[in-house]
């Protein structure tokens, strides 16, 4: 990897340059999981929303993002931006930045956890909510080039008939949507298609155009400034961004050394040192105010094998 000063240097220059990454978990947050910003989540959950709904969303409840797992020895999910509708309606958005290979069994436990605490002792399974995944993926899951894809449990024998209306998954894919959205002008866009290019867009000019054109997502952008402002987030961002690029350093590595024993091996030793473990030892660090041990961990390896092993990551 190179060195962090001049890594530090790239990132800086890049977010002076607007050329952010607004996937990233913090920046999401901010944006869209404050009840100050609220009205920019309803935007855009009614874009994704409205039509498999039959209503639109005037309101929402954020609802708290950790979890408490049943078991101490359980693993819990930490959603993005989780919140309920006016309607009823329990939503869990996700902003995924990296492929674990796992989207379907990830998406699944998030879910359960989310329908399952949605209903309280002694409340009938009448008085369940129906629960919505939402998926904003920076990679590619289908083989379709399907921009915007969803699903519910269907009968086997009857297909259009759904079982139930309790569960339903959202899925948009930036990479697809970039290679389909390359020619459009933004002022042509639907509103899930801007919301998309607002998340898919890196050049400046594109995030300008679809400023111009789209108050909301305008007033989105100087959020992100806003959030920029503020030298910690900043800083966070900054160990995030590098984070990502330690965790692809070392996907690449060990899909080199397990060449000879197959790209199977090589993925798996990857993910086993990849971003979760760095992103949840960043997250303790920041929690206590320890930045200069963040720093030390993205370019001291031992160091950060220390850390996992002191925090049992």
């Amino acid at each position: 990897m190179q060195d962090e000063k001049k890594i530090r240097s790239i990132i800086q220059t890049k977010i002076e340059n607007q050329h952010i990454n607004t996937m990233d978990d913090l920046l999401f947050k901010f944006v869209f999981g404050k009840e100050e910003r609220k009205h920019f989540t309803v935007d855009f959950l009614n874009s994704v929303l409205s039509e498999s709904l039959g209503h639109r969303i005037n309101d929402i409840e954020f609802r708290p993002t950790e979890q408490i797992p049943y078991n101490k020895a359980d693993k819990a999910p930490r959603f993005d931006v989780a919140c309920r509708l006016d309607t009823g309606e329990l939503i869990d958005v996700e902003a995924q930045v990296a492929s674990r290979h796992n989207m379907d069994k990830r998406t699944l436990a998030y879910w359960t956890y989310m329908y399952s605490t949605g209903l309280h002792a002694g409340e009938d399974y009448l008085e369940a909510s129906p629960a919505i995944t939402i998926n904003i993926l920076a990679f590619s899951i289908r083989k379709k080039a399907i921009v915007h894809s969803s699903c519910s449990i269907r009968w086997d024998d009857d297909p259009y008939e759904s079982f139930g209306k309790n569960l339903r998954f959202h899925f948009l894919e930036l990479r697809k949507f970039l290679k389909a959205a390359r020619n459009k002008p933004a002022s042509e866009m639907t509103r899930i298609e801007r919301w998309m290019g607002f998340f898919a867009f890196r050049r400046k000019k594109r995030k300008q155009e679809l400023a111009m054109c789209d108050d909301v997502i305008s007033k989105a952008y100087d959020a992100c400034d806003e959030f920029f402002s503020s030298r910690e987030e900043r800083m966070n961002y900054i160990n995030n961004e590098i984070a990502r690029m330690d965790y692809r350093s070392d996907i690449k590595d060990a899909e080199d050394r397990g060449e000879e024993r197959g790209m199977e091996r090589g993925i798996k030793i990857g993910e086993d040192r990849g971003e979760e473990r760095f992103a949840k030892l960043i997250q303790i660090l920041t929690s206590q105010n320890r930045n200069d041990d963040i720093s030390r961990i993205i370019t001291d390896k031992a160091y950060r094998q220390e850390l996992f092993g002191a925090f049992n990551i």
